[in-house]
């Protein structure tokens, strides 16, 4: 096969350009793949497939537009597409896409949430109403990597009468040999972290649903000595600035965007990993994948992203009123007792390397490829 691979590349600041990157290589064992950022889309046209990498960012802007016109297999990253639709879009070409997708009896609804953009980033009506009509219209197959991701985009191709494929992969991770006890000593005198002090790492692209108020919150809880790791560039100036205020009680380093190599020499310091979402975009996290292979304890926020971890591969926080005390309590328990964070963070290694390897999930888009190709 010849496959055409549209996506953010390397070195976007994107999880998912490290993902084409990596998922490229392993496609090419078995085909000939090429990796396109900026397409032409009279070349795409000669391709036996192509597959497009799609998140809710305008880094995709390109992979999207192209998968409109020249129907492959769309990767969808988040299905929550409403932040992209909002970041590319006049007030007038917003409303008629929402009518598009929803409905000209919803009109005044996308009217109403144009007008409350600036609170898109929390507010939960707009992690409701996904926006993807139009790119599973368009496609012939689409590829999502949890449960809850395919309730949503069966659910989209059902109310507009389509017959569209939808294949759940796991979203793959494999962890690298991670520095040894002296270098990691090295890396966390680097960082001025006192030798008694826990590391508590949060890591990816830093926006209000990452729910650093209620991290900085439980973590002032603790007793012993710790660093709160923050690392990954902020959605807005405005953001970052109400976090730096709140990181002015607890003892933190900020790091912005680093390339790999830097991640895992700062997950292999981290202790215990947080990793909260909500609302969520319906996306599976690669961080968490990448940390839970990597054998960390990590915490998440419970909902159906996660329902196929098994019991005790990571700690799970409910996002309502309890969320605080849950994850303070979590943290609590995890900073004392470092027998258990091995136990949680061995079981996590096992289910990424049984479940999530990449030439297993190579596999699995060879085969959606061939059969949407007609070659399978």
């Amino acid at each position: 096969m010849n496959i055409a691979l549209v996506s953010p590349l390397p070195p976007a600041r994107t999880g998912v350009a490290d993902y084409a990157s990596t998922l490229q290589k392993e496609l090419s064992k078995h085909a000939q793949v090429t990796a396109i950022e900026s397409p032409n889309l009279s070349e795409l046209e000669t391709f036996d497939a192509c597959l497009y990498q799609i998140g809710n960012n305008q880094l995709h802007g390109d992979a999207y537009e192209a998968a409109l016109r020249v129907p492959g297999v769309a990767v969808l990253h988040d299905v929550v597409l409403h932040h992209f639709m909002l970041g590319r879009l006049s007030r007038e070409d917003y409303v008629e896409e929402f009518v598009f997708n929803y409905g000209e009896w919803l009109r005044h609804l996308g009217e109403e949430l144009w007008r409350d953009r600036v609170l898109s980033a929390a507010d939960h009506r707009f992690f409701e109403y996904p926006m993807i009509r139009r790119v599973v219209e368009s496609s012939r197959a689409i590829v999502v990597h949890n449960p809850k991701a395919k309730r949503m985009v069966s659910e989209t191709a059902g109310e507009a009468g389509l017959d569209v494929p939808v294949f759940e992969f796991p979203h793959f991770a494999a962890a690298p040999e991670l520095a040894n006890h002296e270098k990691r000593a090295a890396i966390r005198a680097g960082l001025e972290v006192p030798a008694e002090a826990l590391v508590i790492g949060a890591f990816g692209y830093m926006r209000p649903s990452k729910r650093l108020r209620s991290l900085v919150n439980a973590a002032k809880v603790l007793t012993t000595p710790y660093r709160l790791l923050l690392v990954g560039d902020f959605v807005s100036p405005e953001y970052e600035a109400t976090v730096e205020a709140l990181l002015d009680d607890v003892p933190s380093i900020r790091l912005p965007f680093v390339p790999e190599e830097e991640f895992w020499r700062l997950v292999a310091v981290s202790d215990i990993c947080v990793n909260l979402r909500y609302p969520s975009a319906g996306e599976t996290s690669g961080i968490a994948a990448k940390l839970t292979a990597a054998g960390k304890p990590v915490i998440v926020t419970d909902g159906e992203e996660y329902s196929g971890y098994p019991e005790g591969a990571v700690l799970k926080v409910g996002p309502g009123e309890s969320e605080v005390e849950l994850l303070a309590h979590y943290l609590c328990a995890l900073a004392g007792e470092p027998e258990m964070r091995a136990v949680i963070g061995g079981r996590a290694a096992r289910f990424a390397a049984e479940h999530q390897s990449i030439e297993k999930v190579g596999e699995l888009y060879m085969q959606a490829l061939r059969q949407v190709a007609g070659m399978g």
